[in-house]
């Protein structure tokens, strides 16, 4: 078995161990684009592989385009955040290697904004973090607004990850992908292709 970005010195730094990971980065970042590469670069073998979307079915055209082999992979869209929990409950039907939320907080910000409760929230870091000690790993994106630096509930996910992982674009639509945390110089870049994306 192995979780992989297709980029072995990433992968070395990443997944020594099943990991809970956060990706963020603000709209058209890559979130989704490098959360697919790793579906699509990861082997694991006969165990499953769950990606939950809490942001529609879009990215379904991009795993035909990309020709991600789809065997032992469960997709599901996640309504609500309790929605989102039992969907999480269900893969434990499964022996499941990693988990893939996209985005984690997104009904987060939904619901806070209507009710002000972080409670679902909580109790998903911490189901996810029971399932991650059962040797699962756990890969999510993060949403960050236009006008923030930071995604919704980064306290939260801050203290709950192993790595934090932030995204930008330059330019030239080249991708950023910097560690911050643990706290390392090192960053990553990479563009976005028909075929997925090109580490550079």
């Amino acid at each position: 078995m192995k979780i992989s970005t297709c980029n072995e010195n990433l992968d070395e730094i990443l997944f020594k161990k099943p990991v809970r990971a956060v990706i963020y980065g603000a709209a058209g970042s890559g979130k989704t684009n490098l959360l697919l590469s790793i579906l699509k670069c990861s082997k694991v073998d006969n165990l499953a592989t769950i990606f939950i979307s809490t942001e529609g079915m879009t990215f379904i055209n991009r795993v035909t385009r990309l020709g991600i082999e789809t065997k032992n992979i469960y997709f599901a869209l996640a309504l609500s955040q309790d929605h989102l929990i039992s969907l999480i409950l269900d893969s434990l039907k499964y022996r499941t290697a990693l988990i893939i939320i996209d985005s984690i907080n997104h009904l987060y910000r939904v619901e806070f904004k209507e009710n002000g409760s972080r409670n679902p929230f909580t109790y998903l870091l911490v189901l996810l973090n029971s399932i991650n000690e059962k040797g699962v790993t756990i890969i999510a994106s993060a949403q960050v607004r236009f006008d923030e630096n930071t995604p919704a509930g980064f306290e939260y996910l801050e203290a709950w990850c192993d790595t934090m992982l932030e995204l930008s674009v330059l330019p030239n639509k080249t991708r950023v992908l910097k560690i911050i945390k643990p706290a390392l110089k090192t960053s990553y870049k990479f563009v976005i292709t028909d075929y997925g994306i090109t580490w550079l």
